[in-house]
C-alpha cells in the first residue's frame, strides 16, 4: 500500500512516527504543500490511501486518483477539503480525528478572548514602536462577564469549562441536546438570546451543509455593541461580510479569528486592517499534545480499515 502526505504534516514532528505507517506499506512524506492542483495531483495519482492536512481533494482531484481507497483528513473539518458526495461515489472511505485537540483549542480560544479583551495585541505593537500610551488600552474584566458557547461538543464543553473557571456565567447551544452537555454551570439557550446577552461569543462549531452561513447578520446584529466575537472554528460558518460592517461601524467591540476563508490570506485581507481585530495563522490546534494525539488517531483508521473495520468513517 502506498501511503501519501501530499502536504506535509505538523503533527508529524520526527519521521520515527511514520513507523507504525511503515508497518502497513510504503509511506510519502511531502514536507512541503503543493504549488498548485495538478502538482497535488501528481503527488495522489499512485496513492491508496491519503493523510490530508490542508490541500483540497474535489472531484477533480478524485478522478484522477484510481487507485485511491482511503482518506484521512487530519483534524474535524474534512467537509471543508474533500468532497465527501464524490469519494463515495467512487469508493473511497473517508475518516477523521475527532477529539484529539479539544483542550489545545479552547486553550487558543480563551487566550485569544484575554487578549483581545485587553488589547494585548496592540499594546505589543504599539510599545515595540517605542510608544508608551497605557491610557488607549482600557480593557474589561471577564470574572462577572457573560460567555456564550456556540457547539457544545467536546471543543465547547471544555470552553464552558474554562469560562467557568474564570467567573464566567456561561451560556450555551448545541444542536443536539444532552445531559451531559449542561456541566459547569452552563445554561442552555437559543441562538437569539445567547448572542443578545453574551459579553463575548465564541464559535465551536463544526462545519456541514446545515451549518453553512449558520452565524448570520441577523444573529450578530443582536450582539451588544461592547461585545466582542472570536472564532477558532471555521469561517464559513459566519457572515463575514456582516461581521466586518459592524466591527468597522464600532457596533461590535472587537473580534479575534484563527481561521480564514483563504489560507494564507491575500495582502489585501479585510480583516488585517481592522484594528479592533485580532488574528492567528489557524493555530488553535496546533501543540504538542494535540499534534500526538490526532496522528495516533489518524493512524488507527488505517489501521482499522485494513482490517475491514470502520472507525471515525465519514462516508
Amino acid at each position: 500500500m502506498l501511503i501519501v502526505f501530499p502536504d506535509g504534516a505538523a503533527c508529524v514532528q520526527h519521521d520515527a512516527e511514520l513507523d507504525r505507517l511503515r508497518r502497513i506499506g510504503t509511506v510519502e512524506f511531502h514536507e512541503r504543500p503543493p504549488r498548485d492542483k495538478p502538482e497535488l495531483i501528481e503527488r495522489l495519482q499512485a496513492a491508496e490511501a491519503v493523510f490530508l492536512d490542508y490541500s483540497t481533494l474535489d472531484a477533480e482531484v478524485l478522478r484522477q486518483c484510481p487507485r485511491l481507497r482511503f482518506v484521512c483528513f487530519l483534524g474535524i473539518g474534512y467537509a471543508s477539503y474533500v468532497d465527501v458526495a464524490e469519494a463515495t461515489r467512487r469508493g473511497i472511505v473517508v475518516t477523521y480525528t475527532p477529539d484529539y485537540g479539544a483542550t489545545s483549542v479552547a486553550e487558543h480560544a480563551l487566550g485569544l478572548i484575554m487578549a483581545v479583551t485587553r488589547h494585548i495585541g496592540a499594546a505589543f505593537l504599539s510599545m515595540r514602536e517605542g510608544h508608551w500610551t497605557p491610557n488607549r488600552f482600557q480593557g474589561i474584566e471577564l470574572s462577572g462577564k457573560t460567555l456564550g458557547v456556540v457547539g457544545l461538543g467536546p471543543i465547547g464543553m471544555e470552553m464552558a469549562r474554562l469560562g467557568a473557571g474564570i467567573g464566567m456565567r456561561v451560556l450555551g447551544w448545541t444542536r443536539r441536546a444532552s445531559p451531559d452537555r449542561q456541566r459547569h454551570g452552563l445554561v442552555r439557550t437559543s441562538l437569539e438570546e445567547l448572542f443578545a446577552g453574551s459579553d463575548v461569543v465564541t464559535l465551536h462549531l463544526s462545519y456541514r451543509e446545515e451549518t453553512h452561513g449558520l452565524i448570520s447578520r441577523s444573529l450578530l446584529v443582536r450582539m451588544k455593541p461592547e461585545a466582542y466575537f472570536v472564532n477558532t472554528a471555521r469561517p464559513k460558518l459566519v457572515d463575514n461580510a456582516a461581521l466586518v460592517e459592524l466591527l468597522r461601524a464600532g457596533k461590535l467591540a472587537g473580534a479575534a479569528i484563527d481561521v480564514h476563508d483563504e489560507e494564507p490570506p491575500r495582502d489585501d485581507y479585510v480583516f488585517r486592517t481592522l484594528p479592533n481585530v485580532l488574528i492567528t495563522p489557524h493555530i488553535g490546534f496546533n501543540t504538542r499534545e494535540a499534534g500526538a494525539n490526532m496522528l495516533r488517531i489518524a493512524v488507527e483508521t488505517l489501521e482499522a480499515f485494513t482490517r475491514g473495520e470502520r472507525l471515525h468513517v465519514v462516508n
